[in-house]
């Protein structure tokens, strides 16, 4: 399973550590973290599903331990170029059947190196692939597109499943911090 993990740019071999202990932590002593083309976000490879890497991410935030470098922690379900057509190819071939006729979805797009379009005339082009009503505030279903250079991360989710030790709720209900290490 993979992972995008966001990091402080420039800090990649402390986030890279951290990583690992992290996913080590949690069962995988096998993990492996690779450089994305972009500075600020790491690739995360482990055995463990990442969904559940994820929950379990919020729970070591929850009990004290502190996320000093890999700070968010977003699933990948499917990779493509970083072409219009390719990513829309994505969304009409595998992420449309992952969403019910009754659910909801709506669409987020984060865009590093990639200034050829704007993020709205992406969601604009990219929308119509998927035939579900949208609600943009509380939807069932989130598909979260991430170029990252030359690459694409499509990812479904559902609520909960991206950890950010630097969201406003995350760090509302935590506990005093307590170094992972």
């Amino acid at each position: 399973m993979e992972l995008l993990v966001s990091y402080s740019r420039g800090h990649y071999g402390k986030a890279r550590r951290e990583i690992l202990l992290i996913l080590g932590r949690l069962g995988d002593a096998r993990a492996s973290v690779e450089r994305t083309a972009v500075d600020g976000i790491a690739l995360a490879q482990t055995t463990l599903a990442s969904r559940d890497v994820v929950h379990r991410c919020r729970e070591l935030f929850l009990q004290g331990f502190v996320f000093e470098h890999a700070i968010k922690w977003v699933p990948v379900d499917y990779w493509c170029e970083a072409d219009l057509q390719a990513i829309r190819r994505v969304l009409v071939e595998k992420v449309r059947d992952r969403i019910a006729p009754s659910e909801t979805w709506g669409m987020k797009v984060a865009k590093r190196r990639w200034q050829r379009y704007h993020t709205q005339d992406i969601v604009a082009n990219l929308a119509g692939a998927i035939d579900r009503r949208v609600d943009l505030d509380h939807p069932d279903k989130l598909v979260r597109v991430d170029v990252v250079g030359r690459e694409v991360a499509v990812s479904v989710l559902q609520p909960g499943e991206v950890f950010s030790a630097t969201a406003p709720a995350a760090s509302q209900s935590a506990a005093a911090p307590v170094a992972l290490r």
